[in-house]
């Protein structure tokens, strides 16, 4: 089995699928300009693509757990570009929002199908590659981040899509349809109305929702950094590059929690990863709650993206200790779901926070101590295997 093609076709999805995402917000003002949209409209815009894309993530783990892997993503794939593509031909909202959400559908094997597909590749050091998996996403968006503001000003906003979407069926469906080994369904003898039949078992079981909670818990509260540090850091008195430093800052430290945290929990097993992890959101989001200067706030957002960089990984090899290989594609489609719920709901409440304090503490606050509850659910979680292999 060619591993390291694996690694390369599944980095190379995540680079692009977290780099589109993380996109609309760097395009995004030039769009509304263009089209006449308001902060409201253009927000329509973005939850398109994570609406569809949180839904079609079940729909995709399932998939993944009965038919061949790698099949499947090249499924999804062509959805991902042409969505991508077409917002460079939006001329109304609801064709962007179209748009994006045909993206979305796509960006769904972004994840899921990639974190079945490392653990099968590399399964003696789990937590070790699915770390080197989240860098792809880090790396996604934080090169991007920094590319699409040149390139803007010569090809627009229109260019700009298109291009992104040209570069995700050129360059991730080659690497894919190249890639060997590791894609067979682990049970290919099992119907889908008995796969069916032993997910509504797992449904059943105390873990399956205490994990999944945690997970919920885990991305409201780093979702709520990721959505208004650049506004904190201007409340703050810095400018706007000092804002937009703060969202970089997340996305490269989030690289060493990518690599460190995970790779510890290959000895000390998932549970003490998950604790050490979210200790280190939970920390980073108190203290930047009560932080009163941009200097303070960048030290503590330190911490934040530390567990940034660790805490989808972790979840991640966390279900297939907790239920192997038969159902984790499912499981871990299920928990996105929720995790989803968690991302969606993280910027407008935290938002009405802010309108009703004045302030981003109570925000902050409040995301600490969902931190802190995901810490403590996941302290109620017992994988079977207790020191994965």
């Amino acid at each position: 089995m060619n591993r390291s093609g694996v690694l390369a076709s599944a980095m190379s999805i995540a680079f692009m699928a977290y780099g589109v995402r993380y996109a609309y917000g760097i395009l995004m003002p030039e769009m509304m300009r263009s089209l006449g949209l308001n902060d409201a409209l253009a927000g329509l815009i973005y939850s398109s693509f994570l609406g569809t894309y949180i839904a079609a993530s079940l729909v995709v783990g399932f998939l993944v757990d009965v038919r061949d892997l790698k099949h499947v993503i090249l499924y999804f794939l062509p959805l991902f570009a042409a969505g991508t593509g077409a917002m460079g031909l939006a001329s109304s909202l609801w064709e962007a929002a179209l748009s994006f959400g045909v993206a979305g559908v796509g960006a769904a094997v972004g994840w899921t199908p990639l974190v079945i597909w490392v653990q099968r590749a590399y399964p003696e050091r789990r937590g070790t590659y699915l770390g080197v998996l989240q860098v792809g996403c880090n790396l996604g968006f934080g090169t991007l981040g920094l590319l699409l503001p040149g390139v803007l000003p010569a090809v627009g906003w229109r260019g700009a899509w298109m291009l992104l979407g040209a570069a995700s069926a050129l360059w991730l469906i080659p690497v894919t349809a190249a890639a060997r080994g590791a894609t067979a369904p682990e049970r290919p003898d099992a119907s889908f109305r008995r796969y069916l039949s032993d997910f509504r078992s797992v449904l059943g079981d105390n873990s399956f929702w205490i994990g999944g909670i945690s997970y919920l818990l885990a991305s409201y509260a780093i979702m709520t950094s990721l959505s208004f540090s650049a506004d904190y850091a201007k409340y703050l008195g810095a400018g706007e590059a000092a804002g937009g430093a703060l969202f970089s800052l997340i996305g490269f430290v989030g690289i060493v929690g990518a690599l460190g945290v995970p790779t510890l929990s290959d000895r000390l097993g998932r549970r003490t990863g998950l604790l050490i992890n979210n200790s280190l959101m939970a920390m980073g989001l108190a203290g930047s709650a009560l932080a009163g200067t941009y200097h303070a706030l960048a030290a503590w957002t330190l911490a934040v993206g530390v567990s940034y960089g660790g805490v989808w990984v972790l979840y991640a090899a966390l279900v297939r200790d907790l239920y192997g290989g038969r159902v984790a594609g499912g499981v871990m489609g299920a928990w996105t779901l929720l995790g989803g719920m968690g991302l969606l709901l993280a910027p407008p409440l935290g938002g009405l926070m802010v309108d009703a304090s004045g302030s981003y503490t109570i925000a902050y606050l409040v995301a600490a101590v969902t931190a802190a509850l995901s810490l403590a659910f996941a302290a109620l979680v017992h994988p079977r295997d207790r020191r994965p292999a």
